[in-house]
C-alpha cells in the first residue's frame, strides 16, 4: 500500500514537473549555448584569482563565511542586499545583481539567502550571467529546485544545492 502511494506521488510529481517546463520558457542566457561539459569545465576551475560575490551578503551566515573566507585568502569582491548600498566589511554593498555584475566582474557567486528566497536568487544568478553559482541553504522548497533546474540547459550553468 505504502508503494502504491510513492508511485503516485512520482507520477504525480512528473505532471507538475511537465506542466512546470510547459509553462515557463523565458531565456535567462543571451550568450551562446554550450553544447557540454568541455564548454563548461572552465567555471569550475578557482583558485585566488576567482572574484566571487556574496549574495544576502549583509546576513548572519553570509557575513560570518565570508569573513572566514577573506582570512583564507579568497578574492571576495563585494556582494548584493536587495535595498541596500554602501560598504560591508570593507567591501562594496550593491542592492542588486545586474550593478553588482556590471561593477563588479564575479567569476563565481556564493547565494547565502533565506531558502524561501533561494530560487529566485539563483534564477537572478543566472540571469546576470554569473559562470559559477553555488547555494547554501538548508530546506529549498522542492517546487523552486524543480523551476530552476527546469531552466538550464545541460551543460549551462553548475548550481551545487546542499538541501
Amino acid at each position: 500500500m505504502a508503494s502504491m502511494r510513492g508511485g503516485q506521488a512520482v507520477r504525480q510529481s512528473h505532471i507538475k514537473l511537465q506542466q512546470l517546463s510547459r509553462h515557463s520558457r523565458r531565456q535567462f542566457s543571451s550568450s551562446p549555448t554550450s553544447r557540454g561539459y568541455q564548454d563548461t569545465v572552465q567555471n569550475l576551475r578557482i583558485g585566488k584569482h576567482t572574484r566571487v560575490i556574496y549574495q544576502g551578503f549583509t546576513g548572519r551566515v553570509a557575513t560570518s563565511n565570508a569573513r572566514d573566507s577573506i582570512a583564507y585568502g579568497t578574492n571576495i569582491v563585494g556582494g548584493v542586499t536587495p535595498g541596500k548600498e554602501g560598504e560591508h566589511l570593507g567591501l562594496p554593498l550593491l542592492p542588486d545583481l545586474r550593478k553588482a555584475k556590471e561593477q563588479l566582474k564575479p567569476d563565481a557567486t556564493a547565494v547565502f539567502v533565506a531558502a524561501p528566497q533561494c530560487g529566485k536568487a539563483i534564477e537572478d544568478a543566472i540571469e546576470a550571467e554569473i559562470p559559477l553559482i553555488v547555494a547554501v541553504a538548508e530546506h529549498i522548497p522542492l517546487h523552486d529546485i524543480m523551476r530552476v533546474g527546469l531552466r538550464l540547459r545541460p551543460g549551462r550553468r553548475y548550481i551545487e544545492v546542499d538541501v
